[in-house]
C-alpha cells in the first residue's frame, strides 16, 4: 500500500512547526508549549522630562511624582518566514494598556516603576500543530526603573547624563509571550543636549536575559540603542526617535523602528501624546507598525522653594539726624530716626510719630502695605495672617521671596506659581500710584545669548499676561527681556545658576513713565 502524499496544509503545518520547535517532525501526544520569551522590546516611558521613549538624560524635578497611562497597538509583532517568505502570523496584532509612575525624591534620583496589561492578541490557530494555544491576555513583566544624573546642563556641564537601569521581574505571562519566567536587567547611559530649540538624546545599553530558541533564530541578550531628536519650545512639542538593537547571542537578528510623533502640553500637570511608525526586520518583537497614545499627569505640586527672609515696613517716625531710610514709596519721606540716648534707669521720651496716611490702622503705611484697606501685622505686610506674603513693596521695586517657575525650556508660567501671580496682581490693583512696572526676564548662562535673550523676553511677557488675566492693565505692564546680561549672582556655581534665572518687578517714577504693554519690550 502506498501513502498518499501530504496535503498542501499538511506540508505547511509541518513547516510553521520546523520554524517554532527545530529538530521536531512529529505531533507530540501532548501539546508542547511555545517557547517562553517577552516579546516587547519597546520600553515605555511617558513619565520623562526628556522624551517620550527615553529619558534624554534628565531627571523629574525633585519632589514631582509622574503617572501615565499608554494605550499600545501593534501589527504583526511575532511572523513566520520560509525561504524568504512569509508563512504565518503567530501574533496577528497586540493591543496593550501600560500604567507608569516615577518620582524624584533628590535632585540626582528619580525611581519608577511601569506595568505593561495584555488587553488582547490574536493570531494563527496553534492547536492544529500540536502546539499549547497563544493566551490572549494577562499580565505583562514589570519593570522597576532608576536614573541618577552625573551630569547636568543646568549646572554648566556640556551635557545632561544619566545613569539608568530596568529590572524586569518574573512576573509575566509566559503562555501569552509576556515572560520567561526570569530575571532581566537593562542597564543604560542616557545623554542630551539643547541646542536652541530643539534637544538631541543618544541612549546606548544592554538588555541582559536567557537565550530562548524561537524558529530558526534565537532570543536573547542584545545592545539597544537610539537616537532622538525633540523640540523643547512651546506647548506642542514633536519627537522623532530611531531605534535598534544588535544581539549578543548567537542565531539572533537585528532589529529596528522608526518612530515620530507629538505630545501637548496642557499644563505642569497635564499632557497628552500620540506616537508611532514601522519596524525593520522580522526579529521576534519587531511590528510591521506600532501606535501609542495615553496621558500623564503629575497629582502633587512641587516641593515649595525655600526663600529668604525679608525686612518688615512698618510706621515710619519722625528723622532727627539724617537717619534716613529711603526706598519706601508714599507721600513723603519715610524715615526711621535713632532713639535719642537716655541716662540709666530713666524712661525713653515718646517718639513724634509723622502724619503718614493708615486706613486700616495696623500700623503699616499705606505706601507698604500690601493690603492698605486690611488690617494685618507688620510681620505679614500689614495683611491678614490667613495668607502669607511673599511680595514685598518698596520705592523701586516690587520684591519677590520666591521664584515664578516656567515649564521647562518654555515661557509657560507653571501653576505652581500662580498664587505668587495672584498676589502681584494684588498689590499692583491695591496701589494704583504704581503707574507702571518693567517684567524683567533674566536667565543664566547656559546656552547661547540671543536664544536666552528671546526666552527671557518670552517669559517676561508670559508674567504679564498671567497680570493682566487679573485685572492689572495692560499699559503699566512692560515686559524686558536681559537673558544673561545682568546676573544677580556667580554662573559658576549651581546655586548662583539658579538664582540668576529670575523674575523682576522694577517700579518705574511717574515722570519717566511710558504708555507699555505687555507684548512691548524695551530695549
Amino acid at each position: 500500500m502506498r501513502l498518499a502524499p501530504p496535503s498542501f496544509s499538511g506540508r505547511l503545518a509541518c513547516a510553521v512547526l520546523s520554524l517554532i520547535l527545530p529538530g521536531t517532525a512529529a505531533l507530540a501526544d501532548e501539546p508542547p508549549p511555545l517557547p517562553a520569551f517577552d516579546l516587547e522590546r519597546l520600553t515605555v516611558s511617558p513619565t520623562s522630562r526628556g522624551a517620550l521613549l527615553g529619558s534624554s538624560g534628565l531627571l523629574l524635578e525633585p519632589g514631582a511624582l509622574r503617572l501615565a497611562v499608554v494605550t499600545h497597538y501593534q501589527h504583526q509583532p511575532l511572523v513566520m518566514v520560509r525561504g524568504g517568505r512569509r508563512v504565518g502570523e503567530v501574533v496577528r496584532e497586540r493591543a496593550l494598556l501600560h500604567l507608569a509612575a516615577a518620582v524624584s525624591p533628590h535632585p540626582r534620583l528619580e525611581v519608577g516603576a511601569s506595568v505593561p496589561v495584555l488587553v488582547a492578541q490574536g493570531g494563527m490557530s496553534l492547536a492544529g500543530l500540536g502546539l499549547g494555544e497563544l493566551r490572549r491576555s494577562g499580565m505583562g513583566t514589570p519593570l522597576l526603573r532608576a536614573r541618577v544624573g552625573l551630569l547636568r546642563e543646568e549646572d554648566g556641564a556640556l551635557v545632561d547624563l544619566a545613569a539608568e537601569v530596568d529590572t524586569g521581574l518574573p512576573l509575566g505571562r509566559r503562555e501569552a509571550l509576556l515572560g520567561d519566567g526570569r530575571w532581566s536587567v537593562s542597564p543604560r547611559l542616557a545623554v542630551g543636549r539643547t541646542f536652541d530649540r530643539m534637544r538631541v538624546s543618544l541612549e546606548a545599553g544592554a538588555r541582559l536575559r536567557e537565550r530562548v530558541r524561537v524558529g530558526s533564530h534565537s532570543v536573547g541578550s542584545e545592545v539597544p540603542f537610539a537616537l532622538g531628536v525633540t523640540n523643547v519650545d512651546g506647548s506642542l512639542r514633536g519627537e522623532l526617535s530611531l531605534r535598534a538593537a544588535a544581539p549578543l547571542t548567537g542565531g539572533g537578528l537585528w532589529s529596528g523602528e522608526v518612530l515620530a510623533g507629538a505630545r501637548y502640553l496642557f499644563s505642569e500637570h497635564f499632557e497628552v501624546f500620540a506616537l508611532g511608525g514601522p519596524g525593520i526586520g522580522v526579529a521576534p518583537g519587531v511590528p510591521a507598525f506600532r501606535v501609542l497614545a495615553g496621558v500623564g499627569f503629575d497629582p502633587l505640586p512641587l516641593l515649595p522653594s525655600k526663600a529668604p527672609p525679608v525686612p518688615v515696613p512698618v510706621l515710619a517716625r519722625e528723622p532727627e539726624s539724617g537717619d534716613t531710610r529711603e526706598g519706601l514709596p508714599g507721600d513723603g519721606a519715610l524715615a526711621l530716626a535713632e532713639p535719642p540716648a537716655v541716662e540709666d534707669g530713666a524712661a525713653p521720651p515718646e517718639p513724634d510719630v509723622e502724619s503718614v496716611p493708615d486706613q486700616d490702622e495696623d500700623t503699616v503705611a499705606d505706601g507698604v502695605d500690601n493690603c492698605p484697606r486690611e488690617p494685618g501685622p507688620p510681620s505679614n505686610q500689614g495683611c491678614p495672617e490667613s495668607v502669607r506674603q511673599v511680595v514685598f513693596l518698596t520705592e523701586k521695586k516690587l520684591e519677590i521671596t520666591e521664584r515664578v517657575f516656567f515649564a521647562f525650556d518654555r515661557a509657560e508660567v507653571l501653576p505652581r506659581s500662580y498664587p505668587l501671580m495672584d498676589q502681584v496682581a494684588k498689590v499692583l490693583l491695591e496701589h494704583p500710584e504704581l503707574e507702571q512696572v518693567v517684567v524683567e526676564g533674566h536667565t543664566d548662562n547656559i546656552g547661547g545669548a540671543e536664544y536666552n535673550r528671546r526666552l527671557s523676553q518670552a517669559r517676561a511677557e508670559s508674567v504679564c499676561r498671567e497680570l493682566e488675566r487679573r485685572g492689572v492693565e495692560a499699559k503699566r505692564l512692560r515686559a524686558v527681556g536681559r537673558g544673561l546680561d545682568v546676573p544677580a549672582d556667580t554662573n559658576d556655581t549651581a546655586a548662583g545658576r539658579e538664582r540668576n534665572r529670575r523674575v523682576e518687578f522694577h517700579i518705574v517714577p511717574p515722570t519717566t513713565a511710558m504708555p507699555g504693554s505687555a507684548r512691548e519690550a524695551t530695549p
